[in-house]
This record gives C-alpha cells, structure tokens and sequence, in this order.
C-alpha cells in the first residue's frame, strides 16, 4: 500500500453495511462523494445507487442517474471520490472491475459478503500513460 488512503466514519460504514444487507441478493453499490487533498480522499457523502444489472456478479450503474450524481456533487461544491460495490467472495478486483477501474479513476471499494472485509483499490493507469492494467491498494482509515 502507498501513502495515499480513503477517509471515512463509522456512519459509512454503517450505511455501505445495510445498503450490501438491503441490497442482497445483489451486488449493491454506490458512488461517494467528497474531497481529495495530496492523496486523501475523504468521504463526506454517499449516493447509493441501483444496481441496473440485478445480478449476483455484476453491477451497472444507470449512465443518467450517474450525470445525476455528478451534477449533485459539483452543486454541493465536491467530486465523484470513489466508488463503492459488494462481492460474493473476496474483496478485490474482478477482471471486469479493473477494466471500468481504468474508465473511472477513483479509489473503489470492495466489500465481501462471504468475509465481511472491506478494500480499496485504484487504477494506476493513468499515470505515465501506463497500459498493464496495474491496481494499487489504498488504506480505509476510519475516524469518528
């Protein structure tokens, strides 16, 4: 892991836990919303959102509800921060993430419904034009 991290409190967490609890038997998922300072990303708001593909694997996000959230945040004065998403198994990147990783380069959260373990994840291929499909963990600090 490198120095960069996802900031958030025990509220998101709490809230991304009953949105996977809400959402099962699907994948759920959800866009964050906040700040980001020399590679701290600080959650300040999270927009859950449908999962279009209603699926066990997979998970779309309605391409207008995601111009929604994008206007939501740039009139609250925020970003698009990262990503957030469930997995029926471990928490890390599926083939199929990592190619909409490099689509969306923010931090994405991964979420185990079978270990209840929590990852975060970027793509690094936006820097230095690099084309190998490289992932980097990035630490969950929790702050009250």
């Amino acid at each position: 892991m490198d120095n960069r991290s996802m900031i958030v409190n025990q509220t998101h967490l709490s809230f991304l836990d009953q949105l996977v609890k809400d959402s099962r038997p699907f994948e759920s998922c959800a866009i964050l919303l906040g700040k980001c300072d020399k590679g701290q990303y600080f959650v300040q708001e999270i927009i859950p959102t449908q999962n279009e593909e209603s699926s066990e694997i997979r998970f779309t996000i309605d391409d207008n509800r995601l111009f929604e959230i994008y206007k939501l945040a740039d009139d609250k004065n925020m970003s698009v921060i990262g990503i957030f998403h469930s997995h029926p198994s471990l928490p890390f990147p599926s083939e199929t993430d990592k190619v909409y990783m490099k689509i969306n380069p923010v931090p994405w959260i991964i979420k185990s419904t079978t270990t209840n373990e929590m990852r975060c994840f970027i793509s690094e291929d936006q820097k230095n034009g690099n084309e190998n499909n490289m992932i980097s963990e990035i630490e969950i600090k929790v702050r009250d």
